[in-house]
């Protein structure tokens, strides 16, 4: 009878379909057998959940934890080291000194012997195979809490499948792609097609989606339906489902307001903000200290940022597009006059830390459903949705008059201020085939990262890191 290994979370290493094992844990506490998780899941989904290395939530998520590389790098942290660093590959962070992400801000973290691309590539091929194995022992047919659980662990995998297809494929060259479930098994160490890959990915979000009715969460560490929503609008504003994507993103925001004028001030540090809809609540058992989010991302904290002035600010240009009037023009002024405008200020924590996360909220899906109007021919209702957030952040905002490409352009523009620092907009760019341009007059870029990229260049896709290659003979890079 195989065994599983207690606390599988502890190992990371590569993945292929001929080494799965390779991620159980080497030092376990105890085996328990398949049958019994079976059954524990048919009774007790929550409890099985911990011995198989957790879903999104509670202490042994692996989403928050430290060196998933097994480096001991201070970049590395989990899903919020991944989302920071993609957020150093764009033109709107401005790093003011090299330190930790320096290899993202130039454009080096993606190369195939670098470790920052291994961690990457390790860590999402992690959370697959977690889901699978969660997933794989399911009864064939759920019910109740068994498919909320199992709507959970399908959606994480199609996250992560989609996060991992957007930044590895190269045109129809898409990724490796394993899949469990009850008598279903793929396992495809090649490159997959990214077509094929994408209608994995929605038919994983879609069942997860319709799973997840009526689930009422513990915390908004778990995802729910209508974080599943979020992953689908995404997921359909990639495929240019543009009525798709608005459809979903509305589901996703339904019941969230606009952060008020207080809440917008309050650091990114609360989960109990009322517009977050998914993160991490991070506490004096889970905090991984210096080598955390605020540590590297506030400038106000005691960490990398604050203490060693590894500064992040926004880039001259965003920041000029802010209005005098827009109260998130305040996330880029130093309140001590002690720096100069486009000094972050937007994430702060007041507490050692112990800053939550935030990896969805509801602004974001404002932003979505505009877009997604706005390329679907329904401009008026991308206008009316975009003043139903923007006007909460600026009250000299009026109704925008612009059509076309202005319209598109101004949607554009204010997701790039609302999301920067969340981990969205290198994704953006790559969809929007967008160029980086750093090395501008007038620029407040580091001279160690002021790179011009033209758009659509290779040096906008990761490459399958050099131990997997080594590892699986199946892949290649272009």
């Amino acid at each position: 009878m195989k065994k599983y290994i207690l606390g599988l979370v502890a190992a990371v290493t590569l993945f292929s379909c001929n080494r799965e094992e390779s991620f159980l844990d080497t030092e376990p506490q105890g085996t328990v057998g398949a049958d019994q998780i079976s059954d524990l899941i048919a009774n007790y989904p929550e409890k099985a959940v911990l011995l198989l290395g957790g879903a999104e939530a509670g202490n042994n998520n692996y989403l928050i934890q430290f060196s998933t590389n097994g480096a001991g790098a201070h970049d590395d942290f989990g899903y919020m080291s991944v989302k920071t660093g993609l957020d150093h590959m764009t033109n709107d962070l401005v790093m003011y000194s090299s330190h930790w992400f320096n290899s993202y801000y130039m454009y080096v973290a993606r190369n195939v012997e670098n470790s920052r691309d291994r961690m990457v590539w390790n860590f999402y091929y992690k959370v697959v195979y977690n889901m699978n194995e969660i997933v794989k022992l399911m009864p064939a047919e759920t019910t109740g809490d068994s498919s909320h659980l199992k709507g959970r662990a399908m959606a994480m995998r199609g996250l992560a499948y989609l996060d991992l297809v957007r930044l590895y494929a190269v045109g129809e060259q898409g990724i490796p792609y394993y899949s469990k479930g009850a008598g279903e098994e793929i396992n495809v160490p090649a490159r997959m097609a990214t077509t094929e890959v994408y209608a994995n990915i929605e038919k994983d979000l879609v069942e997860a989606y319709n799973l997840l009715a009526g689930y009422t969460r513990d915390s908004k560490e778990s995802v729910n339906q209508q974080v599943v929503a979020g992953f689908l609008a995404r997921f359909y504003m990639t495929t240019k489902d543009y009525a798709k994507s608005a459809q979903y993103a509305k589901l996703a925001r339904t019941g969230y307001s606009p952060m008020n004028a207080t809440q917008l001030a309050d650091g990114f540090q609360f989960i109990s903000n009322p517009e977050w809809m998914w993160g991490s609540d991070i506490t004096g058992s889970t905090t991984t200290s210096y080598a955390s989010f605020f540590s590297h991302m506030s400038n106000r904290n005691a960490g990398y940022a604050g203490l060693l002035g590894v500064y992040r600010l926004v880039d001259n240009r965003l920041y000029a597009k802010i209005s005098a009037t827009d109260l998130r023009k305040n996330w880029f002024n130093d309140p001590t006059g002690d720096f100069p405008p486009t000094f972050n200020v937007k994430f702060y924590d007041n507490t050692f830390m112990q800053g939550d996360y935030i990896y969805m909220r509801a602004a974001e899906f404002y932003l979505v459903e505009a877009e997604a109007l706005a390329r679907s021919g329904n401009e008026a209702g991308a206008k009316q949705v975009l003043f139903d957030l923007i006007s909460k952040r600026d009250p000299a905002y009026t109704l925008s008059i612009k059509t076309g490409a202005a319209l598109l352009e101004e949607i554009r523009t204010h997701k790039k201020i609302e999301m920067w620092g969340e981990g969205l907009e290198f994704f953006d760019m790559k969809r929007n085939n967008e160029a980086l341009v750093r090395n501008y007059t007038g620029t407040n870029h580091a001279s160690f990262g002021r790179l011009d990229i033209p758009a659509g260049d290779a040096r906008f896709n990761f490459m399958i890191p050099q131990a997997e290659l080594d590892a699986n003979p199946e892949v290649k890079n272009p």
